[in-house]
């Protein structure tokens, strides 16, 4: 599967469940919801290409662990990393591009305090607000 996406250009998956064989991904990101020794069965396929596709959780938990059902469409940028996967709806992306890039400057001046020895509350209040 890892072969077929990469021959197409594809960057990375996001697979809302899980996957198996890691080793075999290499270097290829690959973001689930977990890992399975189980494999897919052969009726799970890819059934249409740039569709909205709606996520929705196995469980909506409550509170913070809450997870609302998520739209993702074919111009949304999914951003991915070790911790976790967003996706910004396209009208968004400048906004959140540039929100980023104050967020990774604020956290940089407060880095920059607290190994210069500052508290850490000292510096979040100063820089964070």
């Amino acid at each position: 599967m890892t072969a077929a996406a990469e021959a197409r250009g594809i960057a990375g998956v996001v697979i809302s469940g899980r996957y198996r064989d890691v080793l075999e991904h290499g270097s290829f990101p690959v973001f689930a919801r977990g890992r399975s020794t189980l494999g897919q069965s052969p009726f799970t396929r890819p059934a249409e290409y740039d569709v909205p596709l709606t996520l929705v959780a196995d469980s909506e938990g409550e509170g913070l662990s809450a997870l609302e059902p998520v739209t993702v469409r074919p111009a949304d940028w999914i951003v991915a990393d070790c911790n976790g996967v967003v996706c910004v709806p396209a009208e968004l992306v400048d906004r959140a591009v540039e929100q980023a890039k104050i967020s990774r400057d604020v956290d940089d001046r407060c880095m920059q305090d607290i190994r210069a020895g500052k508290g850490v509350q000292a510096s979040f209040k100063k820089h964070r607000g």
